[in-house]
Formats: C-alpha cells, structure tokens, sequence
C-alpha cells in the first residue's frame, strides 16, 4: 500500500512546478501605463485618444503633416491660413492666383472671384478699393474694371538685382538701379496701361527710362527724383 504522503505529494508537484511561470506572466498582463494609453502619434486628452500637433488622421491613423500643411486632432491635416487644395489629395498652394475657369473653381472666401485673362483665368479678390491696402502682396486693385479685382503682378516684380540680365527671364524684366536694385516694368511711358491695377507710371528723364510703380512711391503725387508721372 502506497504511502498516503507520497501521493500527496507528487498529486502537488505538477502544480507547484507551474507557479513560478504563472507568476512571472501575472504582473506582465496588468500592466497600466497612464503616459502612454494612446496610439503611435496620438496624445490624450480630454477622455479620447487625439492625433498629436503636426498630425493629422488619414483612415485610421496619424500621419505627419506635409509641407504648408497644419495638424488637426480628429481630421485629416489642413492647408495653412491663405492656402487651399485645387482638389483632394492636393497640395496646398495660394488662394490667391490659383488657376480657374469659373468663380466655382476658388474654394477660399477671400480670393472667390475668378479673373479671366487672354490667356488664362486667376483666383483674386473682387470689389477692392484704389489706393487701398485690401490686396494681397504685390497684388493691385484695378478699378478700371468691373468689378474691381486685386490684379496678379508681372512675373519677376520686386526680384533682386544688379543687371537686366538677372530679370531676362521674368515679365519684370528691366533692372532698376536707380532707387529699388529690383526688377520692375519698363517702357511704361509709350503705353502707361501695362502697369498693372492702380500702379503708375513714372517717366525718370535723368536715367531715360520710364517703369511702373505703386502709388506709395509717389511724393506728393509726383514722381521721386523729379520724374514725370504719365496719366493713362
């Protein structure tokens, strides 16, 4: 007859083996870490998990923002303040001068008039005011239309430079050493009208050239270094 001790014993002995192990796994699954509740590049707060600053939710994850782009908590990333997409999935680019056809085209508020030239159509603002600071930038308000709109400046307008050559490539493409040592319009004299919204036209005798410029230069309604305004 077997020892009644002995069976006890090795009845126990299995169990006793697997202790260790279930111990070891017991705190591992209880594991609670108030700092880190949240998902890869999300933060908590205010009871819900959030996409982190500079990340924005694509699907079901956060991703990094993209360039001119901002985070958001709960969305997808957004354009910076003055961008917008042409469509979705777009980069962000300027409101202002964004190519369109039709005032549909301009998503933004501010720029929702959609100015059709010869050649192409521009997102600007309507209405603006001569004069008047209302125009983005370089931007001019010509009035001689209707409605008014912030007109685009020439390509090159206000570039650096030290010869006509550095503004060869741009519609701005006479240099102007006299005052700026930037690019700026010339010939203006012979057709004042190429000066774009309600920038003049200054004909400067001393350097025998006349180019376009905004009506804050003027000095008391005259041209600065005794230059000639051209009415058009």
């Amino acid at each position: 007859m077997a020892n009644p001790g002995t069976l006890r014993g090795s009845r126990w002995r299995p169990r006793l083996a697997a202790l260790p192990f279930m111990l070891v796994l017991l705190p591992v699954s209880c594991i609670y870490d108030a700092d880190d509740r949240c998902g890869k590049n999300q933060v908590y707060e205010d009871g819900h998990c959030v996409c982190a600053a500079g990340f924005g939710l694509s699907e079901q994850d956060c991703v990094r923002c993209g360039e001119n782009e901002v985070g958001n908590p709960t969305g997808p990333c957004e354009c910076e303040d003055g961008l917008v997409r042409a469509g979705e999935g777009e980069p962000c680019i300027e409101a202002v001068g964004m190519a369109c056809t039709t005032d549909d085209d301009c998503a933004n508020d501010e720029f929702s008039h959609c100015h059709l030239d010869a050649d192409d159509g521009y997102c600007t603002k309507a209405d603006c005011t001569a004069g008047g600071d209302d125009c983005p930038g370089s931007y001019a308000c010509n009035d001689r239309s209707d409605p008014a709109f912030c007109e685009r400046p020439p390509t090159g307008l206000g570039t650096a430079c030290s010869s006509d050559e550095d503004c060869a490539d741009f519609e701005a493409d006479y240099c102007e050493l006299f005052s700026e040592q930037a690019c700026v319009v010339e010939g203006c004299a012979a057709d004042p009208t190429i000066c774009h919204g309600d920038w003049v036209c200054c004909d400067i005798t001393l350097i025998d050239a006349s180019f376009c410029t905004p009506p804050s230069s003027l000095v008391d309604g005259a041209c600065p270094g005794g230059g000639t305004l051209v009415p058009r």
